[in-house]
């Protein structure tokens, strides 16, 4: 058995311990009080995702590998969506509200979330398990904190690598909460935003990973930037893609219930973590292992394609 194979089994052993200790624990918390069931969910979604990052940090911890919890990122939304509709269901259907097939058909906005998000989930996942070599290989970002902090790398895996993250995702999806859980089931023109930016921003991403991955593969050795497609158009495409997909789903979240408008603070904490952690991490990376890099930087726009959209509106 190959190294990658191997590694995709053992990472799709911790991430399925994970999800069933998520689930049994979620199942221990009960209120009969519907006045506060939609904010009891929100309660129990978060201390499944505690014991579920929790279980993913002894695994990277059993494997000596913080990889292992790379794939976080892109399996929690489709996940959550699952998680909350489940829910939703099971609590109309135990008070009579309807048959489970006519619930689940009534609620469009959730079914093109779960779409949106499982297409989202699967690619991205996938974008990282193809490239995988296996256990035997960390993520170079970890590798560097490993070398920097030495008896100290668990600790900063933990909060860094591990914690921050799911902190950041939680964020992220409370918009995902608010949609399913807490909104009406009426569709309205901010959800056909909401559908545009969303579905564009995995297009772009998608688009910006294939072609850099088509680059790469045939200029391992050359040390060239890659300067082609969306690339030519911003340093940063395929972040440009997460950082809106995150803001498509706010967009959900504001045409459920504007009322819960304050959960905005989770794309913005998301959009600043690359901006100001990622992005940089990256670029400063890129600036020491290739020499064209700073011509790059010099034509081509950090994240949003600034220039490009100054010469079409001037015309």
């Amino acid at each position: 058995m190959s190294e990658k194979i191997k590694g995709r089994i053992i990472l799709c052993c911790v991430y399925l311990v994970a999800i069933i200790a998520a689930v049994w624990v979620s199942a221990f918390i009960a209120c009969d009080d519907p006045m506060t069931q939609g904010k009891l969910i929100l309660l129990k979604s978060a201390l499944s995702v505690s014991v579920a990052v929790a279980i993913l940090f002894t695994g990277s911890l059993v494997f000596n590998n913080s990889s292992v919890f790379d794939p976080y990122w892109s399996v929690v939304p489709p996940l959550m969506v699952i998680y909350y509709l489940v829910w939703v269901i099971h609590e109309q259907a135990f008070a009579g509200a309807g048959h489970f097939f006519t619930l689940l058909l009534g609620s469009p906005r959730t079914i093109i979330l779960l779409i949106l998000t499982l297409t989202y989930g699967i690619r991205l996942t996938w974008n990282f398990l193809r490239a995988w070599p296996g256990m035997k290989h960390e993520d170079w970002r970890y590798a560097d904190f490993r070398a920097n902090t030495g008896k100290a790398y668990w600790i900063v895996s933990f909060s860094g690598i591990h914690f921050f993250p799911a902190l950041m995702v939680f964020g992220g999806t409370l918009s995902i909460w608010v949609a399913v859980v807490e909104g009406s089931g009426q569709m309205n023109l901010v959800d056909i935003l909401a559908i545009l930016l969303t579905g564009n921003a995995i297009f772009l991403e998608a688009m910006a990973d294939k072609q850099l991955r088509g680059f790469l593969s045939g200029n391992k050795e050359t040390g060239k930037t890659m300067d082609q497609g969306l690339w030519s158009l911003s340093r940063h495409p395929n972040y440009l893609g997460e950082i809106l997909f995150w803001w498509g789903l706010y967009l959900f979240a504001l045409a459920a219930n504007p009322l819960f408008w304050w959960v905005i603070i989770g794309p913005m904490a998301i959009t600043l973590m690359f901006i100001f952690a990622s992005i940089p991490m990256i670029e400063k990376r890129m600036l020491k292992r290739r020499k064209d890099y700073h011509a790059y930087r010099q034509k081509v726009s950090k994240l949003i394609p600034w220039k490009v959209l100054g010469k079409h509106a001037g015309r």
